[in-house]
């Protein structure tokens, strides 16, 4: 392996629900053993409930001889993505709120049935999300706004009337203008990864503190 060509030890982070994490452990070590390889110790990323894994998991875990260097609760935070890092993946031309692109993704509605019923959707009332929609499609951009919306993604490379962009920049919500249309657009918004950039500084400090909260540094140093 890569490690033994080296002479390095091996840090793992492990992540999943509870039992898969176990399980993946006990063929992790049954794997180090075999390759005579050095796992220097083991991290758990993702724990949905904490004081539950440390009580139940976490001590078999270490009679197995494991290092566990820290045990990471879930942050649901991390997985949402920004409305500037969107915008970059889609390749969109930004035509309103370019001030405003830090704001959270956490919800997408596509706006495909009438205004009046798309008032009606308890999703389209949440907060952090954003709606994908034709750029003729007036009645929906506007209800989009009047719901303050995080953005709206414009599909099929339509621009919306003058007085909608207008609307949309006093109110200070992006408006991103891609050539793709909705189906597609939804398709690549739902396959993105929220991995952090250099601009996301909420979400590189809320990283630092977890691994200062629950990561043991002195142990990983010395491991």
């Amino acid at each position: 392996s890569l490690s033994q060509y080296l002479d390095a030890g091996l840090l793992v982070v492990a992540s999943g629900n509870e039992d898969t994490i176990f399980d993946d452990i006990i063929f992790l070590k049954k794997r180090v053993q075999m390759e005579q390889a050095k796992l220097k110790g083991v991290i758990i990323n993702k724990v949905a409930n904490i004081n539950e894994f440390n009580e139940i998991y976490l001590p078999k875990i270490q009679q197995l001889g494991v290092n566990v260097l820290g045990v990471i609760p879930y942050y649901k935070e991390l997985p949402f993505f920004s409305v500037n890092y969107l915008a970059d993946r889609l390749f969109a031309k930004i035509i309103a709120g370019e001030n405003n692109l830090n704001g959270i993704v956490e919800n997408v509605f596509i706006g495909s049935v009438s205004a009046s019923a798309v008032c009606k959707e308890p999703l389209f009332q949440t907060k952090n999300k954003i709606v994908i929609t034709s750029g003729d499609r007036s009645d929906m951009i506007i209800a989009a706004l009047d719901s303050q919306s995080t953005a709206i993604v414009l599909t099929n490379n339509i621009l919306p009337p003058s007085n909608i962009i207008a609307k949309a920049e006093k109110m200070g919500i992006p408006l991103l203008l891609v050539s793709l249309d909705s189906y597609q657009t939804a398709k690549q918004i739902d396959d993105l990864e929220a991995l952090p950039t250099k601009d996301d500084k909420e979400k590189i400090a809320l990283i630092e503190k977890m691994i200062s909260d629950h990561v043991d540094i002195k142990k990983l140093q010395l491991a």
